[in-house]
């Protein structure tokens, strides 16, 4: 009998144990998921707070845009507060980082859209661009293939039939380009072409637009003229920003480097409405960014986003040289 007492007590022990056991077990998994749990919502938090340095990064952007606008030089030049490369701002816990660029002293692809006269000048200086950059000339066509709402294939481009016997088929666009990403998307174009365009052409909403030669580089200005070589168009652009910018497109077409090659001032200025905005923000560990198009009204210097885009990074220094750029997916456009 008390052998069996015995035993009982055991199995007794034994039970409590296995209960202590579990009861352990089940405390430190509860213990382990409410802190995942924790460390989760914080990097949500973190992170949130990070996008919201980078909204307040575009909407300080915004502001030094319009404190430019309200001196009233009825210009844009390189040599201004906001084409500086340095704008680092930090706060507690976290840092902002802007880059704001002139989308207008870059070629505007949809200028191939237009007719007319306008059509020509457009096709020659993406002409001229391609030839300084080694690019093939086939794209000028197959990019006014790709805008244009009819499917006539001009001499080297390429229209709906082309692109839908392709592995993957799809048709043109027919429309205006919303982002430069969508040259990638024409035929046979590849990504070594594309990024050595990147830097010096825009998809602005207006083909009418002007190119801004107060911000363009070397290689876009040597575009409005086959007659102006890149040594030239270095040496104007030196030029230029050593008497911080031109006063108007006038003074521009009298520089002894452009005089006398016959260049009309239709299609240039030196004023822009389309500036892109390029934020790198980090709270604490976490890092967000912003990319957004501003268009910037030229008679009251209203503003507004057109265009935001959250996947483009950029670097921790950047210029307007319009040298390096990174890839990113679209973005959201009509914001």
């Amino acid at each position: 009998m008390q052998r069996l007492h015995n035993i009982q007590q055991g199995v007794a022990l034994i039970s409590i144990l296995l209960v202590v056991v579990i009861a352990t077990v089940l405390g430190v998994a509860m213990v382990r998921d409410q802190n995942i749990t924790i460390q989760r919502t914080r990097n949500f938090f973190n992170q949130s707070q990070a996008k919201q340095y980078a909204l307040g990064g575009e909407e300080l952007s915004r502001q030094i845009l319009w404190e430019d606008f309200e001196r009233g030089e009825n210009r844009d030049t390189l040599q201004e507060a906001w084409a500086q490369s340095d704008f680092l701002f930090e706060f507690e816990d976290g840092e902002v980082q802007i880059q704001i660029a002139d989308l207008q002293g870059r070629l505007n692809v949809n200028g191939l859209r237009m007719e007319g006269p306008g059509s020509r000048q457009a096709r020659m200086r993406f002409t001229n661009l391609f030839a300084q950059l080694g690019i093939d000339q086939v794209y000028v066509d197959r990019i006014a293939d790709w805008i244009d709402a009819d499917i006539n294939v001009r001499q080297l481009g390429a229209e709906d039939f082309e692109y839908l016997a392709l592995e993957i088929p799809y048709r043109t666009s027919g429309q205006m380009i919303v982002d430069v990403s969508e040259l990638r998307l024409l035929l046979d174009l590849d990504r070594d072409t594309y990024e050595r365009l990147l830097p010096y052409v825009a998809a602005l909403p207006d083909e009418t637009l002007t190119l801004n030669i107060n911000t363009a580089p070397a290689i876009v200005l040597q575009s409005i003229s086959g007659g102006l070589g890149i040594d030239a168009a270095e040496g104007l652009v030196r030029a230029r920003d050593d008497q911080l910018g031109f006063q108007s497109v006038t003074e521009f077409l009298q520089s002894p480097d452009v005089a006398g090659l016959g260049i009309s001032g239709e299609g240039l200025g030196v004023q822009s409405a389309f500036f892109e905005i390029r934020v790198r923000a980090r709270y604490r560990q976490r890092f967000a960014y912003l990319t957004s198009i501003v268009q910037r009204d030229t008679i009251d210097g209203s503003m507004r986003v057109i265009y935001r885009n959250s996947g483009v990074k950029i670097s921790p220094v950047v210029d307007n040289s319009g040298v390096e750029s990174e890839v990113g997916p679209v973005g959201e456009s009509g914001v």
